[in-house]
């Protein structure tokens, strides 16, 4: 097999071949694991009887998950190949979410959420690196075309549990569902061979393994616009609710207005990216990210704080997407290095800055706690601003 865009600088149309799709769907399956996890929380607290405490062990054993794969899953992918890495990664998932289903005890369910995320992390770890280096100067399209079919992954797993329960068949069918399509893109694997690595030689590897400067400012911009994505995740129902009286159910419904503006921003990434160098896209993914989240933030209704979530999604939609392209693209050879990092800046940040907004809110409330948000983007765009000067030099 051959790349079917090898120059690094001039864009051809994206062609989306059988291991792109290959691609796509192998995160998009990761993401349907990772995401459905937070779906069955209330469904796992309510069987076990578990305090708010012990049941949050569940999203922070994925993110442990992610922590550890993202110090030591570079050497698996280096050692073993893509195509095994990735396997393993949706097989781990899968087994994973066996365990989940079968659990007697919140110990085997937690230990399930922290397999989902510590083994299929290696899909985590190869599927951008390997878009980056299959589509060259279409690369960020790739990534965050990736991204977007992976949103809709997300949202299918949460609607996935919502429609089976609904008709009697349990939050486990849902599970269950994820585990039957991971087995058949198993299947559809076998099909597709996947390009190695570029090999680390000694012109290549003269910074004997080491990730540049410019490398550890983005894995810095990562954390940030991850924690605010995050947060707005977790706390935009409860802000809602709290800070702005709207009924539950309501604000639930609402509070997919962020969910539906990522969607549209990564599924767009291809009209955006034709038009919009990516470095400049996401300095205007910050302009348009903070007004929007004041506009959410001082909403004197619904219908404007609606508004303003679906804004500040779109905002947020292609920050990681991009900002991991230009981490991978300065990783030079080390690329499922740099990609293993970020897995554990994404990690990092998942398992600690929305805690972080729930502690601040417990002293000073969530109104002023979720203010904070903005100052992360800035910050971000600070990284970002630092992270393209070293890489120029």
């Amino acid at each position: 097999m051959t790349a079917p865009s090898i120059s690094p600088s001039v864009p051809a149309p994206i062609r989306r071949d059988r291991l792109t799709w290959a691609a796509y769907l192998a995160l998009a399956q990761f993401t349907f694991f990772l995401n459905i996890q937070g779906n069955i929380i209330p469904f796992l607290k309510d069987e076990f009887d578990l305090s708010y405490r012990v049941v949050t062990l569940h999203p922070a054993a994925v993110a442990a998950g992610l922590i550890v794969c993202g110090l030591f899953g570079e050497r698996l992918t280096r050692r073993y190949g893509r195509l095994w890495s990735v396997m393993l990664g949706l097989a781990g998932m899968a087994l994973g979410a066996v365990a989940i289903i079968a659990a007697p005890h919140p110990a085997v369910s937690i230990l399930g959420c922290f397999l989902m995320g510590a083994v299929g992390c290696l899909v985590l770890i190869v599927v951008p690196t390997l878009l980056a280096d299959w589509h060259g100067a279409n690369r960020s399209v790739a990534i965050g075309e990736a991204n977007g079919i992976s949103y809709v992954a997300s949202l299918t797993a949460a609607m996935a549990v919502g429609l089976f329960v609904a008709i009697g068949f349990g939050w486990r069918a849902a599970l269950l569902l994820g585990v039957v399509l991971a087995g058949l893109l198993l299947l559809f694997l076998r099909g597709v061979p996947m390009p190695a690595a570029a090999p680390v030689t000694v012109e290549t590897g003269n910074r004997g393994g080491r990730l540049p400067a410019a490398y550890w400012l983005y894995w810095l911009t990562i954390i940030a616009f991850v924690g605010v994505e995050q947060s707005v995740l977790v706390w935009a129902t409860e802000f809602l609710v709290r800070v702005k009286e709207v009924p539950v159910a309501s604000a639930a419904i609402a509070a997919g207005a962020f969910s539906l503006g990522m969607l549209v921003g990564r599924l767009s990434s291809a009209f955006v990216l034709t038009r919009v160098a990516a470095a400049r896209a996401l300095y205007l993914s910050a302009i348009v990210t903070v007004p929007a989240f004041f506009l959410f933030w001082s909403a004197p209704n619904l219908p404007v704080a609606v508004v303003g979530l679906f804004a500040v999604g779109l905002g947020c939609a292609l920050q990681y997407p991009l900002t991991l392209t230009k981490a991978i693209v300065t990783a030079g050879p080390f690329g499922e290095l740099a990609t293993a990092r970020a897995s554990l800046a994404s990690g990092l940040s998942i398992l600690v800055i929305p805690w972080a907004i729930g502690a601040l809110a417990d002293r000073v409330g969530l109104l002023t706690a979720i203010s904070v948000l903005p100052i992360l983007t800035v910050a971000a765009v600070a990284f970002l601003f630092v992270g393209e000067r070293l890489a120029r030099r």
